[in-house]
């Protein structure tokens, strides 16, 4: 016990301590490669990132928007690795690597500054370094971002909580301090704009463990609220310049693509599964696709329902553990840039979002009120610590490269399309036999996802006044496969039927017959509707010619060139009728056109009689194919 509590007096050494035991536990992933997924946007085919540190490279760090993103010091972070390891893995691993475990260290400086507690912010730091849903934060090079501009969130809060402790004491130096804050904010915001939460943070804090809200008149309160005016300032522009990167990008997902329902729910189901990874961290992947279609209500609503019960009862017990209600808004506020309210790419979330929001301080007050002894309260620690170091060994071995990654990511979701096509990528970097049939599981997963959408899009068609909303599904399902010809078809067939939209639909026909050219049912579309629009009439025949040559058994596209080649050239027009009608001999329209286009034919009316008849044997109140008859035996007479 003595030792302990030699130790507690020498924070460095811990922290020191810390940080070697982080590295170590993942300093396996400088054994790891590139993967296909963004590293080759992030550095291994970036021109720019692979020139190393040159003037013109970090000018175009801060004017970039590209990978949809506006993040200077990341790019800088990504040129500075090449110049110093060239494409070397290995160097770039190590910077993570390294960059993580300050990240713990620091953080066990901040919060041993601001609570006084030695123990409790080392185990809360060393929670943080060696969970499993940080790894990919760290064995992902593409994630540099996370890692470095963590490391500025770590130094702002330990110069905020210096500053707040300066200003305590009557000490001088706070408002430098409160400068240096405020300039480390700015720099995390230029590696990573998920930092836009902080000032929000530093509020919370306030609260506790700084504890300058409590006992404070109402003016000091506004001036604590009133100091962060520059932080939200700062943030606001962040956000501002990450939209228009996003936006831009054309990874902001729309409104049509993902309905506000939809993404409210995504939103907190993700709150409750990100809470059960951080207790149960199994089944971890890069890639968790968004769910087709939106699960059922009641799902939600228990979602729901218990985000609303843990928020009441954490505030209930803030009087007494203050921490509770911090910890919990800080978890939750922190989430909201990525939580999908805004949605960004296709996944409903991902493991490195939570890297900023978990944080536990709990676990180690309730070893204290179990009154457990120190030796025993060390024991038990140690073995969490060392229960989620092999965790997060095994978990970076998944990391190892893009074949084991992308495969496991397949094995622990469903209907995972990145996962597959980037196993596809992986296995088609060394010829092997089986990424082919990635490639066709990735197609048939984006078919399946195509084909919702397109089901949506069919039942809205039938519901009066929903042909906008239909469309809407229709041009999802296009988005998802837009190199398969069918969800143009019903996007065409859509916009056909509204009145001034004709040429929409013509173009999306168009589309499909160019995809796949022997689709019948595109070029009959085409067809119809180059028929029903002025000056279009002989490409229109040469669609239908198209279909019966495709489908000769196809009676609507017999039936449309006889009609459509009846000025024209009578002898085609009466065979494409006398096709129809062998096809359909109850349909009274072929029949009746028959016979009239027969009528006229010297030597063939009592052919054009007989088939009159049978139209009007089809339907009896046809009275011109009575008139018809009539007068046609009246002039054989």
């Amino acid at each position: 016990m003595q030792g302990m509590k030699t130790l507690a007096q020498r924070p460095l050494v811990l922290g020191v301590l810390l940080f070697l035991a982080v590295a170590g536990v993942f300093i396996p992933a400088v054994s790891h490669g590139f993967i296909t997924y963004d590293d080759p946007v992030y550095v291994t085919e970036n021109a720019h990132v692979k020139a190393g540190l040159t003037a013109s490279g970090i000018a175009w760090a801060f004017t970039s928007k590209e990978a949809s993103n506006w993040h200077p010091l990341t790019w800088i972070s990504h040129m500075a690795d090449c110049q110093l390891y060239g494409l070397q893995p290995w160097g770039h691993h190590l910077t993570s690597v390294l960059l993580h475990a300050l990240n713990a260290s620091l953080l066990f400086a901040a919060l041993r500054r601001m609570t006084g507690s030695v123990w409790r912010s080392l185990f809360a730091a060393a929670l943080f370094g060696l969970h499993p849903l940080h790894v990919e934060s760290v064995a992902w090079i593409s994630e540099r971002k996370d890692v470095l501009s963590t490391a500025f969130w770590m130094l702002c809060l330990w110069a905020y909580a210096i500053r707040a402790e300066r200003e305590k004491a009557g000490r001088p130096g706070a408002t430098a301090y409160y400068l240096i804050a405020l300039g480390f904010f700015a720099l995390g915001l230029m590696a990573k704009p998920m930092l836009v939460t902080l000032p929000c943070v530093l509020l919370l804090l306030d609260f506790w463990p700084l504890r300058r809200w409590q006992g404070a008149a109402s003016g000091a309160r506004w001036a604590l609220i009133a100091e962060k005016i520059p932080f939200f300032i700062l943030g606001a522009a962040a956000c501002a310049m990450t939209l228009s990167a996003q936006g831009g990008g054309g990874t902001m997902g729309s409104a049509e693509q993902f309905p506000m329902p939809v993404r409210v729910s995504n939103a907190l189901l993700s709150y409750c599964r990100y809470l059960g990874k951080c207790f149960f961290p199994a089944r971890l992947a890069v890639f968790y696709p968004f769910f087709a279609e939106q699960p059922p209500l009641w799902v939600t609503v228990l979602a729901a329902t218990f985000l609303v019960v843990v928020t009441a009862a954490v505030l209930a017990a803030g009087r007494r553990r203050p921490y509770l209600p911090v910890g919990w808004l800080w978890y939750a506020g922190t989430l909201v840039p990525v939580i999908g309210l805004i949605q960004i790419g296709g996944q409903a979330m991902a493991d490195r979002y939570t890297y900023i929001p978990l944080l536990s301080w709990g676990a180690a007050d309730l070893v204290a009120q179990l009154h457990v002894s120190t030796r025993a309260a060390a024991s038990a620690a140690t073995v969490v610590l060392l229960g989620l170091s092999a965790l997060t060994c095994r978990q970076l071995g998944f990391w190892s490269d893009g074949v084991v990654l992308f495969r496991h990511a397949a094995a622990v979701t469903e209907n995972n399309w990145v996962a597959h096509a980037n196993l596809y990528a992986s296995l088609a970097r060394s010829s092997s036999p089986a990424a082919r049939g990635e490639l066709q599981e990735t197609l048939r997963i984006l078919a399946s996802f195509s084909e919702v959408h397109q089901r949506k899009g069919a039942e809205l068609e039938k519901v009066p006044g929903r042909a906008d909303d239909a469309i809407k599904e229709y041009r999802m399902a296009v988005s998802i496969m837009p190199d398969m010809a069918g969800p143009h078809v019903s996007l065409g067939s859509a916009l056909a039927r509204i009145p001034g939209r004709l040429a929409e639909g013509i173009e999306e026909f168009r589309t499909a017959t160019r995809l796949d050219p022997d689709l019948a049912e595109a070029r009959y579309d085409l067809g119809t509707a180059l028929a029903g629009s002025p000056g279009n009439q002989a490409e229109a025949v040469a669609e239908f010619e198209d279909v019966v040559r495709i489908n000769p058994g196809n009676f609507a596209a017999h039936y449309n060139l006889g009609y459509l080649l009846a000025k024209t050239d009578a002898a085609a027009s009466i065979d494409h009728y006398e096709a129809a009608a062998r096809l359909r001999p109850d349909s009274f329209q072929a029949q009746f056109n028959l016979g009239l286009a027969l009528a006229d034919v010297p030597g063939r009316k009592d052919e054009a009689v007989s088939h009159l008849q049978a139209a009007l044997a089809a339907n009896p109140g046809l009275t011109q194919a009575r008139n018809l008859i009539a007068r046609l035996n009246a002039e054989s007479q």
